[in-house]
Formats: C-alpha cells, sequence, structure tokens
C-alpha cells in the first residue's frame, strides 16, 4: 500500500471526524434555540392566558353592574311615579281644604280626623303639616328627577337642598344614597363614598346592600384596597342574597386577579 493512499485514508478520517464534531455542535444549537423558543412561547401563552382571564372578569363584573342598574332603574321609576300620585293626591286634598276653610266650613276630612284625635291642634297646623308633607315629597321628586335626566349637577343641589331642609325625612336614605350616586358617575369618589357610608345610618333602610357595594367601588377607584375588600366582604357577609353580594364577589375576584 502506497504512502500516497495512506495519506488519503487519514485525510478522509479527519474530515469525517470534524463533520462530526460540527453537525453535534449544529444539534446542540438547535436544541438549544428550540427551547428556547418553546419557553417563550410559554411565557407569551401564559400572558394572553391571565390577560384573557382578567377581561372575562371585567366582562362579567360590567353584566351584572348593568342589571343592578337596571333594576335601580326600575326601582326609581316606580319611586317617581309614586311621588307624583303622591303630589297629585295631595293638592287635590289641600285645595279642597283651603277652599272649606275659606267658605268658613269644617275641612273634615279622614287624615284631619286623626290630627285631631293625636291632638294636632287647629285646622291650621293641618293644613301647614300637609304643605310640609307636599315640599318634602317636591324637592325629592325635582332631584330625582335632575338624576334620572343626566343632569347631575342639579341633582346635587337638589339632594344636598332635600337633606339640609329633611335630614331625617322619610326618603332621607334614599335621598342620601342618591346624591352619593350623583357624585360617583361624575368620578368625584372621595365625596361619593361619604354619602354611601352616610345610608349606614339608615339602619332598617333597603338601600344599606347597594350603599355598601358602592362605598367597596369608591375605595377600590381611589386605590384603597384593604378598605375596598373590607366593604366588599362585609357586604357578601351581612346581605348574602343579595345582588349586591354577587358583585360585591365579582370585584374581589378580579382584585385577586390583578393582585391588588
Amino acid at each position: 500500500m502506497s504512502r500516497g493512499y495512506l495519506r488519503i485514508v487519514a485525510c478522509l478520517a479527519v474530515l469525517m471526524s470534524v463533520s462530526a464534531v460540527a453537525g453535534a455542535a449544529g444539534t446542540r444549537e438547535l436544541e438549544s434555540r428550540t427551547q428556547d423558543l418553546e419557553t417563550r412561547f410559554d411565557a407569551l401563552e401564559g400572558r394572553s392566558t391571565q390577560s384573557l382571564v382578567e377581561m372575562q372578569q371585567q366582562i362579567e363584573t360590567s353584566r351584572q353592574e348593568l342589571r343592578s342598574l337596571r333594576g335601580e332603574i326600575d326601582e326609581a321609576r316606580n319611586d317617581l311615579e309614586s311621588l307624583r300620585k303622591q303630589q297629585r293626591e295631595l293638592y287635590a286634598d289641600l285645595d279642597r281644604r283651603l277652599m272649606l276653610m275659606e267658605q268658613g266650613q269644617p275641612a273634615g276630612s279622614g287624615a284631619q280626623a286623626a290630627d285631631g284625635a293625636a291632638g294636632a291642634g287647629t285646622p291650621g297646623s293641618a293644613v301647614s303639616s300637609e304643605v310640609v308633607f307636599a315640599d318634602e315629597a317636591a324637592v325629592y321628586g325635582d332631584a330625582f328627577a335632575a338624576l334620572k335626566s343626566g343632569r347631575y349637577d342639579d341633582a346635587v343641589r337638589g339632594f344636598d337642598l332635600y337633606l339640609t331642609k329633611y335630614p331625617r325625612g322619610p326618603r332621607a336614605d334614599n335621598a342620601t344614597y342618591w346624591m352619593g350616586e350623583s357624585l360617583y358617575v361624575q368620578q368625584d369618589f372621595a365625596g361619593a363614598l361619604k354619602y354611601f357610608q352616610a345610608v349606614s345610618s339608615f339602619r332598617d333602610s333597603r338601600k344599606l346592600p347597594d350603599a355598601l357595594l358602592k362605598a367597596g367601588y369608591c375605595q377600590y377607584e381611589l386605590q384603597a384596597d384593604k378598605e375596598a375588600r373590607a366593604s366588599l366582604k362585609k357586604v357578601i357577609t351581612n346581605f348574602p342574597d343579595a345582588e349586591a353580594a354577587r358583585l360585591a364577589q365579582a370585584r374581589l375576584t378580579l382584585m385577586d386577579t390583578q393582585g391588588r
């Protein structure tokens, strides 16, 4: 076997060894790049899933708030219609009483008889009390009408007037709550919070669950997360069957998702 042939065989062996080493290095590089791409994809997928969860929570919260608002609107319509009916009846009765008094006749009605039995005093005092009652209804009705029509500044002034004149009136709890709503829709969360919390002074008010929920919403907007959680959990504990409790749980879930 010639020396030339041996040299050729040796060169081929060296080339094959170098190719094998290069191939192995290339394979490791490809594997490394593949693993890196998989890691980046997993991270991207995780972020996408988190974003979708947050979006779904926000959509569900918005839907529940919309249902709650619709319920409040229906309630408000009923309240307003009841107020209008009361006003019509009161003014009609007042006109009749004044006409009878001008004619020198007793204004004997069931309401006046009851006042007399309770020692209410003269017919004039009975008329005066009904004028006050009619004014109370009118002040509240005007403020609520302003709120319904989106005239929030007028609504704030109207409810403030009501609460100044009739701080413990028959609609004082509602006026306090709707005052908070009038400020909340204008994003005056600190001002709204004060009124929502004040509803708690009316212990038998039907507005208590919603007022406590909205207090939690205000605290959430004000970044007072500890206080917001306390208010929302109180809604769930004290009013477990109310729609406000479901909304409170939805907001707590959203806060968990947001890490707040």
